[in-house]
C-alpha cells in the first residue's frame, strides 16, 4: 500500500492542473467541497458504533479487512477497520446529487454508514439498494438506517446469489459503489454484470483499487474496456464514466 500511495502521489494532479472542463467541474463541485446531508446525524451514529464493544460473528466472503478478518469482531472494530472513510462517503453523496442519480446500488452495506450517506442524497425519486453478504451486519445496517430516518433496501446474501436478481429489478444503474470483496476475479465479474444496466450517464465507483496487486490489475483491466470514456483515480476510490463525445479515452489521477 505504501508503494502504491507513493506512486499515486507522484502521478496525481491538483484540480487546477486538470485540463478537462467536466473533471474540473467535478473537482470544484464534488471532490473539494465538505458539505453533506445528514452529516451530523451519521457522524454521531459512527461515534456510538466506535464505542460499541458488542461482539458478533461475521461471515466474510471477500478479502476482508486490512486489519484482519477474524470471524468474531466487535462492532467498534468493524466500524473502525471495515467501513469506508467518512470523507469518501460524503463525497459520493455529493456526486450522486451532482449527477441527479436516482437508481443507486451498493455492494457491501456493512454497518450501513456509507449506505446512509448514499440514501441521504437530496435527489428526487432516489432509490438505494445495498447488498450485504453477512446477515448480522445486514440487521445492524437496517437498524442504523431506521435510527436516522433513512430509506434503503438491504439485500442479504452472497453477491453471486443476489446481484443478478437485484439488477433484474432495476431499470438502469445511475450510480454504483462496489466495495464488498476486494479481489480481482469477483471485481471484474461484478463489473461485467453492472455493464448490463449502465447508460451513457452512469458512474461506477470501485473502492480500494490499490488494495492489492490483484485489485490494481482489476482496475487496469476495467480502464481498458472500450465502453469506458473516462476514469478518475482518487486512490481510495476509482470512478468510471461512460460519457460520449470524447475524442479519446481519458484517465485522470487527482489528489484530494
Amino acid at each position: 500500500m505504501a508503494k502504491a500511495y507513493l506512486q499515486y502521489r507522484m502521478r496525481a494532479k491538483k484540480r487546477h492542473g486538470v485540463h478537462s472542463p467536466f473533471v474540473y467541474a467535478l473537482s470544484e463541485e464534488v471532490f473539494h467541497k465538505k458539505d453533506a446531508e445528514k452529516a451530523e446525524e451519521i457522524g454521531a451514529l459512527r461515534k456510538v458504533l466506535l464505542r460499541n464493544r458488542t461482539a458478533i460473528e461475521v461471515k466474510d466472503y471477500g478479502a476482508g479487512s486490512r486489519k484482519g478478518s477474524k470471524p468474531n469482531r466487535t462492532i467498534a472494530e468493524i466500524a473502525r477497520n471495515s467501513t469506508s472513510p467518512e470523507t469518501m462517503a460524503q463525497m459520493m453523496q455529493r456526486l450522486i446529487s451532482y449527477l441527479r442519480a436516482e437508481n443507486v446500488l451498493e455492494l457491501g452495506a456493512n454497518l450501513g454508514l456509507t449506505t446512509a450517506y448514499l440514501a441521504a442524497a437530496p435527489v428526487e425519486n432516489l432509490q438505494v439498494k445495498s447488498l450485504e453478504g453477512d446477515p448480522s451486519l445486514a440487521k445492524i445496517a437496517v437498524k442504523n438506517l431506521q435510527k436516522i430516518g433513512l430509506e434503503a433496501e438491504i439485500v442479504v446474501g452472497k453477491f453471486e446469489d443476489t446481484l443478478d436478481l437485484t439488477l433484474a429489478r432495476l431499470p438502469q444503474i445511475d450510480f454504483a459503489y462496489i466495495d464488498g470483496n476486494h479481489r480481482k476475479a469477483p471485481t471484474l465479474d461484478y463489473f461485467q454484470k453492472l455493464l448490463t444496466k449502465t447508460t451513457d450517464n452512469s458512474v461506477l465507483a470501485f473502492g480500494d483499487i490499490h488494495w492489492s496487486e490483484g485489485m490494481e490489475e482489476a482496475w487496469q483491466k476495467i480502464k481498458e474496456d472500450d465502453r469506458i470514456t473516462l476514469t478518475i483515480d482518487l486512490f481510495d476510490l476509482g470512478l468510471v464514466f461512460f460519457r460520449k463525445g470524447h475524442a479519446e479515452k481519458e484517465h485522470f489521477t487527482i489528489r484530494l
